[in-house]
């Protein structure tokens, strides 16, 4: 039975080293717009104190993109990817698991100082659940993201499942 490490051509591997290599400003999935509209929902969730709201805008936007490339340094681009397929995608169970461990993950590695500990965790668990969410079957992240309103972020770790349900 021929995989694709079987029939990979030259150039495809080539492709997959310049997906694994990015440059660190091309280490992203999410366009500007997705960027801009996640902040725009962050911001209509979470107060930064004593600053403006475009300065929080523009706050949002560094972290959210902090954790798109998070993401892309922690899932293979073909997992990544899902999140743009309603036809493919992980299970339930599957996005449970991988939401727990990027949740963890996440708040292991990024540090955001300027932010109360609280208000990391929910930012972590809402982008991270937005994006797993999506990479479920019959879930884009155009639909997740535009739903996002009524998501609720648990407070409990034991919980963070429930962003996925």
């Amino acid at each position: 039975m021929p995989t694709v490490l079987t029939e990979l051509t030259t150039d495809e591997f080539k492709a997959l080293l310049s997906d694994f290599y990015a440059k660190p400003i091309k280490r992203t999935k999410m366009t500007m717009e997705e960027v801009k509209d996640l902040a725009q929902r962050l911001n209509n969730r979470i107060n930064v104190p004593l600053i403006s709201e475009t300065r929080e805008d523009k706050i949002f936007v560094k972290i959210i993109l902090t954790i798109d490339t998070f993401l892309y340094d922690h899932l293979p681009n073909e997992f990544y990817d899902l999140i743009r397929s309603t036809d493919m995608g992980i299970d339930e169970k599957e996005a449970k698991r991988l939401v727990r461990r990027l949740t963890q993950l996440a708040n292991e590695k990024i540090d955001i100082p300027y932010l109360p500990e609280a208000a990391e965790h929910f930012v972590f668990k809402f982008v991270i659940g937005i994006v797993v969410k999506a990479a479920r079957k019959t879930l884009d992240f155009e639909k997740v993201r535009r739903e996002s309103d009524k998501f609720v972020v648990p407070d409990s770790e034991e919980d963070v499942e429930k962003l996925v349900e």
